[in-house]
């Protein structure tokens, strides 16, 4: 596609565009892995990759374990493309023919609802379906309560077709490094008695903090993106490499007096005379609008301040201390500096999501395909 060609809000149309460099992603899967202690390990790349481009990604990982996706229509978009290993689907089935779906195509749903159970039952030729029975260890969210998984286990050994059972469960808060609340899960796990089973615990923040939770399998989805999930990620971070970087060009430098009102709603006032750059990104682009702090951006090599709100296809910077500042200069919004995390906490948000929204927008380029 050419510009021109389509009046998408997104894509080639717009100045903002990010590169995913999949070596990173190569090396933070590596690294992950290894974390683990070499255990096999799940790279989740629902949400499209959590907008990286979740194809693109698993051709980047010929070797990874397995994957993990949200729904089946992923999953089987992923088979199509010629993805061989073992694919989870998170969110299971909901109906019949997505069941049918996961026996065709090999996937393995995760199940969580006595519905699963029922569809199961009712299907006599599962074809050594193999299944993820999530159980709910103080999540909240998905999973059999605690005090039924001996009966869940017990109608899936009644399914003669079925092939082989694992176990999961969820760490509701294993970001925070000082909350006793994911050893009380762990100890949940523990009381269960099922160490006969292979077990996946650990999510990203499980593989850095909790090596307690590193069974037969762990699962990666933010940190194998780049960005550290803990709570206390200036101490001691894990050498993990961002992927993606977002970047647009310098639309126009403008002098200002001090005094002089900048953006919508007179939200910031010169103090003293400014040089202004305005740059070719906004919301419209997937970049946070909500901004609670001063966050910034990088031109020339040096960081900027955004002054005044985000506005839909344009951001304002204060670039009075730059030697120069020239239209079409690249801009860089996030990647090795500032990162995507340092934009979060600046916009009360977390980086999947700034992920997702931008990666869902921005024209994309990938680095480092072989």
């Amino acid at each position: 596609m050419t510009t021109g060609d389509s009046l998408d809000s997104h894509g080639v149309n717009r100045h903002a565009r990010i590169s995913i460099d999949l070596e990173a992603i190569r090396h933070n899967y590596r690294l992950l892995k290894e974390t683990s202690g070499n255990n096999r390990l799940i790279a989740v790349i629902k949400a499209d990759a959590y907008g990286h481009g979740a194809i693109e990604v698993a051709k980047a990982l010929p070797r990874a374990d397995a994957f993990a996706v949200a729904t089946t229509g992923e999953a089987v978009a992923l088979r199509k493309a010629g993805i061989k290993q073992k694919i989870l689907v998170l969110g299971s089935f909901l109906r019949a023919q997505e069941l049918q779906d996961c026996i065709d195509n090999q996937l393995d749903p995760v199940i969580h609802h006595q519905t699963h159970l029922d569809l199961l039952k009712n299907n006599p030729h599962l074809s050594g379906l193999q299944v993820w029975v999530k159980i709910d260890t103080g999540m909240g969210r998905l999973g059999y309560a605690l005090e039924t998984v001996a009966a869940v286990i017990e109608q899936l050994n009644q399914a003669k077709t079925l092939g082989q059972v694992r176990l999961m469960t969820h760490l509701a808060i294993a970001d925070d490094v000082e909350n006793p609340f994911t050893s009380r899960q762990i100890d949940a796990v523990k009381a269960l008695q099922l160490d006969d089973y292979e077990w996946a615990i650990a999510n990203s923040a499980g593989i850095l903090a909790w090596p307690s939770t590193h069974k037969a399998w762990v699962r990666a989805g933010i940190a194998m993106y780049g960005i550290n999930p803990l709570s206390n990620r200036n101490k001691n971070p894990p050498g993990l490499k961002p992927a993606m970087q977002m970047k647009t060009s310098v639309l126009a430098v403008n002098q200002h007096r001090k005094g002089d009102l900048i953006g919508y709603g007179n939200t910031y006032t010169c103090n003293k005379d400014m040089t202004i750059a305005v740059i070719a990104a906004g919301y419209a682009d997937g970049y946070p609008r909500h901004k609670i702090d001063t966050a910034q951006v990088l031109i020339n090599a040096q960081l900027c301040n955004i002054v005044g709100r985000i506005s839909m296809d344009m951001i304002t910077v204060d670039v009075s201390a730059l030697e120069s500042t020239n239209v079409d200069d690249e801009v860089i919004l996030f990647g090795e500096s500032p990162q995507a995390n340092d934009i979060a906490d600046c916009s009360e948000t977390i980086a999947y999501e700034i992920f997702c929204n931008v990666g869902a927008h921005a024209q994309r380029e990938y680095l480092n395909k072989a």
